[in-house]
C-alpha cells in the first residue's frame, strides 16, 4: 500500500555561517547503510531518493521509504524560493538514521535567519500540504 499524498517532513534550519545553511529533515522510518565502495558515506537502506534538485534559489527533495509494515511512504520537501541564492553544484545531502542533513552553500555572504523568521518577508516558500509532520528538533550530527 502506498500513501497517495507526500508527507512534508518536519525540519530544522541552522545557519552555520554567512555562507552555509544546514536543513535537517526528520524522516523517522529512515534507516541507513554504508555505501560501496565509499564506506564513509551512508545511503538509505529502506528507501530510495527520487528527487534531489538544487536550483539557484530553490530546492526539491523526495524520498520513498519502506516502513516495517511494508507500507511505502513518500516524504517530500519543495522550497520554491529561498531567502537568497545558493550554489547548486556545492550543495549536498547526508543521510543518517531517522533523517538527513541538506547543506546549502550561499552565493553571497548574508544572514538568512532574520529573513526566515521576519513576519514581513515570505521566509522559506515551502509548498505545503495537509500531511505535514509534527515539529522536530535537530539531532546531533
Amino acid at each position: 500500500m502506498t500513501d497517495s499524498k507526500p508527507i512534508v517532513p518536519s525540519f530544522v534550519v541552522q545557519e552555520e555561517s554567512s555562507r552555509k545553511v544546514l536543513v535537517y529533515l526528520n524522516i523517522p522510518e529512515l534507516k541507513v547503510k554504508r555505501s560501496f565502495p565509499n564506506f564513509i558515506k551512508k545511503v538509505p537502506a529502506n528507501g530510495e531518493q527520487r528527487t534531489l534538485n538544487f536550483q539557484h534559489q530553490s530546492l526539491t527533495f523526495t524520498i520513498h521509504v519502506q516502513t516495517k509494515t511494508r507500507e511505502s511512504k513518500i516524504y517530500s520537501l519543495s522550497v520554491a524560493r529561498l531567502p537568497g541564492e545558493i550554489r547548486p553544484e556545492q550543495c549536498s545531502i547526508k543521510y543518517q538514521r531517522g533523517g538527513c542533513w541538506v547543506t546549502l552553500i550561499k552565493s553571497e555572504q548574508m544572514r538568512w535567519m532574520n529573513r526566515i523568521c521576519d513576519d514581513f518577508t515570505p521566509g522559506l516558500d515551502i509548498q505545503e500540504n495537509d500531511n505535514r509532520m509534527e515539529e522536530a528538533s535537530s539531532p546531533v550530527e
